[in-house]
């Protein structure tokens, strides 16, 4: 049944006899559909459920006998999750929150991208150029037009045409014959033979030398080509997907790039957005990279305060995507389990930046499981009922546990009121363990009085 990503909310009734493996079920679920939000219903007294769905990052759990109360609080949440990370324009064959593997986007330049890249994925045998700068993706781009088209189950092949030396590309692009020059001992299938009747990347096209140029573009225009050291041309059926940071218009002025090849690759031209015009998706970003390097891979998530966010978000990303995500692993292995103020932030990102001139607050589109709580920390500085402040100790003695149980529960109460009663962000504003929180929570007897209060 879950093998449709059509589901997005989980409730995974956990109460079933102790022989079903309930943490590898959960581990899978979480593997394969690490976008949905699974919300798991595990009887009090199973301790070892609960530190698992803890472990493995589930959106909220509950635990039973239930509380009708906390499951409306849950759904709810997970209900606003969805209505603010879904993407709203997603084709109508994608239920993924994104639709294509690793594209994160819902500005308005990549919905547009996205509606693109499938009417061009349905035309395919058109040439497609993809223009952007470095770290835009335009890897991703041209995967995604492969993964939509009647081609995806044949091979994508990559070529970057700028890594590899000049006097070996020939070979790897068209293979050669045995003893068709020194070193070559056998017969080598070249890249463009690979990608028959599949998809061949050509990246950074403009590297291309143009005696190189002249054998792709008969590829191009005869489905055929020529191994080095074979006078026999052999037939080939791939689509060409070039892409190239360079401006090609310059270097057919100057002579260094063939005008028909030109010409052949763009028929359909793609552009990618840098991140600096879409800083909108920052957050989006982030809240992808931050589960990447650490949740996924055993680490104490960072936490984004409010400034250094505004830093991000009006910064000019020369490296775009690619330096965002690169900057995440930094911060992940340096800061893990802290949040990440300016201070914290590599120079470059603050040399410019006056710090008292920004905002205190985050941007609507954060995640707040994953960015600051100093708002919620300084509500629950707020005066509470009874607290000790109030107490006059000239008028005699005072019950100390009593008073301290009473500002304990005021506590939690807040805490809980303040995350909509997700127990697991309450406990992390409060600094304690969740199993802590759990254990209080159920010795006061407060499941729902927050909604009280």
């Amino acid at each position: 049944m879950l093998s449709s990503d059509t589901y997005h909310i989980l409730l995974l009734d956990c109460s079933f006899p102790d022989q079903l493996p309930f943490v590898p079920l959960l581990e899978r679920i979480t593997a394969e559909h690490p976008e949905m939000l699974i919300i798991p219903l595990i009887p009090e007294e199973k301790d070892d459920y609960i530190e698992a769905a803890i472990e493995l990052n589930t959106f909220f759990y509950i635990t039973l006998p239930l509380d009708t109360s906390e499951l409306k609080i849950a759904l709810k949440r997970a209900q606003t999750k969805c209505s603010h990370h879904l993407n709203s324009r997603s084709h109508k064959k994608s239920g993924r929150r994104y639709p294509f593997s690793g594209f994160i986007g819902n500005c308005t330049k990549m919905q547009n991208l996205f509606e693109l890249i499938y009417r061009v994925a349905d035309d395919e045998f058109s040439t497609v150029l993809i223009r952007g700068e470095s770290g835009t993706g335009k890897e991703l781009v041209a995967k995604a037009i492969h993964s939509k088209s009647s081609r995806k189950n044949n091979n994508f092949v990559p070529v970057n045409c700028a890594a590899i030396p000049d006097d070996l590309l020939e070979s790897e692009l068209f293979g050669h014959m045995k003893g068709s020059f020194t070193g070559a001992t056998q017969t080598k299938q070249g890249r463009i033979q690979y990608a028959d009747r599949g998809t061949l990347f050509l990246d950074e096209i403009g590297d291309m030398k143009p005696a190189l140029q002249a054998k792709l573009l008969r590829v191009i225009q005869e489905k055929e080509f020529e191994p080095v050291g074979s006078l026999k041309a052999t037939p080939v059926d791939t689509r060409i997907v070039a892409a190239t940071h360079c401006d090609l218009e310059k270097l057919v002025n100057e002579g260094q790039f063939r005008e028909d090849l030109y010409y052949r690759l763009s028929v359909i031209p793609i552009q990618v957005p840098p991140l600096r015009d879409r800083t909108e998706d920052i957050p989006l970003l982030l809240n992808e990279f931050i589960d990447l390097y650490t949740s996924k891979r055993g680490r104490k998530k960072v936490v984004f305060s409010s400034q250094s966010l505004a830093i991000l978000m009006n910064y000019e990303w020369r490296g775009n995507v690619r330096e965002l995500e690169n900057l995440v692993q930094h911060m992940s292995i340096l800061y893990g389990g802290r949040t990440i103020q300016p201070k914290d932030l590599p120079a470059k990102y603050t040399k410019d930046v006056e710090i008292d001139t920004l905002p205190h607050h985050a941007d609507q589109l954060v995640d707040t499981s994953l960015f600051d709580h100093s708002q919620e920390r300084a509500e629950l500085l707020a005066p509470i009922s009874h607290s000790g402040s109030e107490v006059n100790l000239e008028e005699g003695p005072v019950n100390f546990n009593d008073l301290i149980n009473q500002v304990e529960t005021g506590l939690i109460i807040k805490a809980l009121k303040l995350t909509s009663g997700n127990k697991k962000e309450a406990a992390r504003i409060l600094s304690l363990k969740t199993t802590t929180l759990l254990e209080k929570i159920k010795k006061k007897e407060l499941n729902g009085l927050w909604e009280e209060n």
